[in-house]
């Protein structure tokens, strides 16, 4: 079947109609995992019967909600924005977890994988109970094969406890990659994925097994170091931006770009998650106004503690 003349030629649209829904169907069928369509406004156009399972509440209820309904009042700002970027920014998709509103009044922390589809005009989404589904794909970006938001929330913790109880160090690495936008809209979305994925090794590479590396959403990324001192946390830093600045062969043709990253240091820079991310993304924010593709530690304000320094 012609995908390409169906969608550009095709002069009924009960045709396309009907392509979409069976499109839809089977992939909802099929899927072990919970699945959803949510419309443009939020609301559930379809899901699949592994709802119950986890939820409580079934098919028939769930569609024709809307998400805003089941989302825990303290996380609705930060999903909704976090869906609303596939829309208005060049990323292809997204992870991102939230407390859901089940049966009974209950709130589960479910994780979900989304994806916009400007032909069906809908969110596709997979979501995941890391209560229920303790495997790891609960905890892996499905794009990247890394960790993703939900992991890094479970484990930062853990490794600032077993920093403090050693009275050693640790470091955060707020890595945003810089140029990923003109990737995408010179060559699409398929080469943006391409390029995280292939950014995802690199990091790997570099970091070994003294660090881990998540993917938060996006084309942001955070390395975690536990027992790291500065001087480890800076080697680390100026590998990853040599590596990462390196040329992609995407699409048979060569791409350029380049990492902003920002270190933060436990216990000097805060003690807490909260602390350390704020601090590691100022510091990477710092990079980017100061010309991009390069690391900073941050310094206790907006800038980093020596202006603008050079990579090399």
């Amino acid at each position: 079947m012609d995908f390409n003349w169906l969608l550009n030629e095709c002069s009924d649209p009960h045709t396309l109609e009907r392509l979409f829904y069976v499109e839809r169907y089977a992939w909802l069928s099929l899927s072990p995992d919970m699945c959803a369509v949510i419309s443009l406004d939020g609301q559930f156009e379809d899901v699949n019967t592994h709802w119950e399972r986890t939820t409580g509440i079934t098919r028939e209820k769930l569609q024709g909600a809307y998400l805003i309904e089941h989302i825990h009042f303290d996380d609705r700002e930060r999903a909704l924005a976090d869906m609303q970027r596939l829309i208005t920014s060049d990323i292809g998709s997204t992870t991102f977890s939230f407390r859901f509103l089940c049966k009974g009044g209950k709130h589960v922390e479910l994780n979900w994988n989304v994806i916009f589809s400007p032909d069906h005009n809908a969110y596709f989404c997979t979501v995941l109970d890391p209560g229920r589904d303790a495997d790891r794909l609960a905890y892996t970006d499905v794009l990247t094969g890394l960790k993703n938001r939900l992991a890094l929330g479970k484990d930062l913790p853990d490794v600032l406890a077993q920093a403090r109880e050693a009275g050693s160090g640790a470091a955060v690495l707020f890595i945003d990659l810089d140029g990923f936008k003109a990737v995408n809209d010179t060559l699409g979305h398929k080469a943006g994925d391409t390029l995280l994925v292939r950014a995802a090794r690199r990091m790997n590479y570099v970091i070994g097994q003294q660090g881990t590396a998540y993917r938060p959403g996006g084309d942001e990324f955070v390395i975690v170091l536990p027992r790291a001192d500065r001087d480890m946390a800076a080697g680390m830093a100026g590998q990853l931006v040599e590596r990462l600045r390196a040329q992609y062969v995407i699409e048979d043709g060569r791409v350029g770009t380049g990492a902003s990253l920002g270190i933060a240091m436990f216990p000097a820079d805060g003690e807490g998650v909260e602390d350390l991310m704020e601090a590691a993304d100022k510091a990477m924010y710092s990079v980017k106004r100061c010309g991009k593709n390069n690391f900073a530690f941050f310094a206790g304000g907006e800038g980093d503690e020596s202006g603008c320094p050079q990579a090399d």
